[in-house]
């Protein structure tokens, strides 16, 4: 005589249920950080690749980078430079802008989910058409006038392992002037400027608010706080 098959009782099946969840709830946050950790590694191979290629611009142009601001749309533009030299054929930002390139942080382009085209600026200090102040002398240039576009003397940045060049950058507040299309977050961002501190530094890495930056001498890293001593104008 053959025993009747006996099934999971509705007790053993909640408890099933319930070790899943618990296992699932363990998971979950750890998944997730290595998530966000794959897409700060491809943050910051962005920044030094970007980096590097401003170094070259600079190498091939007697010391100086490419345009920080103005031209937005055109040849020279750091971030259209930077298109160029990773590989992208043509002069303008419709040409050179992708959703998919160097200038894209996979961890911004997922917190806006709008096909961001760039999340990252240049370091615009000592450019931005500021008068004299606190024992500085008056800028050269205004990275946002367009009959003379500003540049970076690279060669002469005197600690390039310690000043930031390119970094993290979110969409500017509303109320910006010239702000850029919604599919790019803030190109410039001068740090002596308080506003552009609160409002335009993309942290936007890890619980603790991290934003990745690369310095002049093409190396890269994660950032807690924005250093003093980037409030120096750059030459």
């Amino acid at each position: 005589m053959t025993r009747a098959r006996r099934g999971f009782s509705l007790i053993e099946l909640l408890v099933v249920v319930a070790i899943a969840a618990i296992l699932i709830s363990l998971l979950l946050p750890a998944l997730a950080g290595a998530r966000e950790a794959g897409r700060g590694a491809i943050c910051l191979s962005n920044l030094r690749q970007a980096s590097v290629s401003c170094r070259q611009y600079a190498d091939e142009n007697k010391g100086w980078g490419p345009a920080i601001g103005q031209p937005y749309a055109d040849w020279p533009n750091w971030a259209l430079v930077v298109q160029t030299y990773a590989g992208q054929t043509g002069s303008s930002a419709a040409e050179l802008y992708s959703t998919r390139s160097v200038l894209v942080c996979p961890t911004i382009a997922a917190h806006y989910a709008t096909g961001m085209q760039r999340t990252y600026a240049m370091n615009a200090t000592g450019h931005a058409g500021m008068p004299a102040q606190a024992g500085f002398a008056a800028d050269p240039d205004d990275f946002d006038d367009p009959s003379r576009p500003a540049f970076i003397r690279v060669d002469q940045v005197p600690f390039p392992s310690a000043t930031v060049l390119l970094l993290d950058s979110r969409v500017p507040p509303p109320t910006t002037t010239n702000p850029p299309p919604p599919t790019r977050t803030a190109s410039t961002l001068d740090f002596r400027n308080a506003e552009h501190v609160a409002t335009r530094v993309g942290r936007f890495h890890t619980r603790r608010g991290l934003f990745d930056g690369a310095m002049f001498d093409g190396s890269a890293k994660s950032f807690i706080d924005v250093p003093p001593a980037w409030a120096k104008p750059l030459p």
